[in-house]
């Protein structure tokens, strides 16, 4: 007689259990790996916006007395001189050093954007230039751009920084060999347009369309390729496409994808254009002449850096300026006390007190200072702290002659008129 044993379905069921159990751990720790991952791009990219920070600062500092120099050395030159298209070269290239700067701020913190009317295909030529300097040469690059395309408003650097996060992401798609092509066109949405239901005002865009014939992505990725950190590389932050993101989100527009795998993707960027007589408004507006940048008044200038407080000396003093340098917070003060100048030029990043606290006890002394806020970056924080203290303008180095005679002469001309004023010195508290 053959005996059965009954099947122990408890222990069946508990075994099921425990394997269910160990996926769910294996499950969440890798969630947490992936959480502690991000956890530590998240502290690498705020040491990183404070690293960008004081390098911007710095490095805005030496740019500005480089170009205080050579716009003082051209002022003594003609266009026929044989050295003007040497000393144009270099301010052009503290120009494309100071973007540069900006461009460091970008990935770490949140800048003011500086928009103005554009025209993206300039802005397109100009970075083919570096860009057939830094891709391998085996890769073509197409321009495919409008001959006649809309004006926007847009932050210049920003928009480079978004044509090479696109050309980077291009690059590492395709390898050592491909297509990287640059398209522009204007474009009207069609009502049925998504964007055009949200936004139906606004139909008019400049269209840039950047495409690859690189490996492409499967529709898994392309979901996903906006997000903070995502990246199919083992290197890299996965920050790129989400910047590209945000920059178009800032600039008012918006963004499409489109990627076959082996046949490569292509990004669309729609950006708003201007309604047409904005620029002419813009180029018409009345310019001062030289000699309207002269004055006779007193300015103190505080700043930390030796070379620029030297630079700012000889551009004022060479237009009537009467000038007091100070080389931190706590001598500014003494300063002010002291002479009650009409304008200060003050700068916000010095080491010490610092700037903001500078203008605070200024302004106690006197609560009719007219102060000007210069700094080597642009935090928010500060100049809007400056601005609600009392501040009248503010100025970002690496600034042009022409930006520092014409900030100085309009806000002393708002607040003083053709006449000084008088005042009586107050004590400090």
């Amino acid at each position: 007689m053959e005996i059965k044993m009954p099947e122990n379905r408890d222990l069946q069921e508990r075994i099921k259990q425990l394997e269910e159990e160990i996926r769910t751990l294996k499950q969440k720790s890798i969630e947490r790996r992936q959480i502690e991952e991000q956890l530590y791009q998240v502290q690498k990219m705020e040491a990183l916006a404070s690293l960008s920070g004081g390098l911007a600062h710095d490095f805005n500092n030496i740019l500005h007395c480089i170009l205080g120099y050579t716009e003082m050395a051209l002022m003594g030159k003609s266009k026929d001189s044989p050295d003007y298209d040497t000393f144009q070269q270099i301010k052009l290239m503290i120009n494309k050093g100071s973007e540069l700067a900006r461009q460091f701020l970008a990935f770490g913190r949140k800048i003011p954007l500086q928009f103005k009317p554009i025209d993206l295909n300039l802005v397109i030529r100009e970075l083919i230039n570096l860009l057939r300097r830094t891709i391998p040469k085996m890769i073509e690059i197409e321009l495919k751009l409008t001959e006649n395309p809309k004006i926007i408003n847009a932050d210049a650097g920003q928009c480079e920084q978004v044509l090479m996060n696109l050309s980077i992401n291009a690059e590492n798609a395709m390898g050592k060999n491909g297509k990287l092509t640059f398209k522009t066109e204007n474009v009207v949405l069609n009502s049925d347009h998504p964007q055009a239901l949200l936004n139906p005002s606004s139909l008019e865009y400049l269209l840039l369309t950047v495409s690859d014939t690189g490996h492409g992505m499967s529709p898994q990725t392309i979901d996903h390729i906006y997000e903070p950190f995502f990246t199919t590389k083992e290197e890299g932050t996965g920050l790129g496409l989400s910047i590209v993101y945000s920059i178009v989100k800032d600039h008012g527009g918006f963004i499409e994808s489109e990627s076959n795998v082996g046949k490569g993707t292509a990004f669309r960027i729609y950006f708003p254009v201007l309604k047409s007589g904005v620029e002419l408004k813009r180029n018409m507006a009345p310019k001062k002449t030289d000699k309207s940048l002269y004055g006779n008044e007193s300015i103190l200038i505080v700043d930390d850096e030796e070379a620029v407080l030297k630079i700012s000396e000889e551009m004022l003093t060479r237009n009537g300026y009467t000038v007091i340098t100070a080389k931190n917070g706590e001598e500014g003060i003494i300063r002010y006390s002291e002479s009650f100048p009409d304008l200060v030029l003050l700068d916000v990043g010095m080491p010490g007190i610092g700037g903001i606290k500078s203008l605070q006890e200024m302004m106690s002394v006197d609560s009719k200072a007219k102060v000007v806020i210069v700094s080597g970056y642009s935090e928010d924080g500060n100049i809007e702290e400056a601005k609600i203290l009392g501040a009248k303008a503010f100025l970002q180095k690496p600034y042009h002659i022409t930006e520092l005679l014409n900030t100085v002469r309009g806000v002393l001309d708002q607040y003083y008129g053709n006449e000084r004023r008088e005042r009586v010195p107050l004590k400090p508290n």
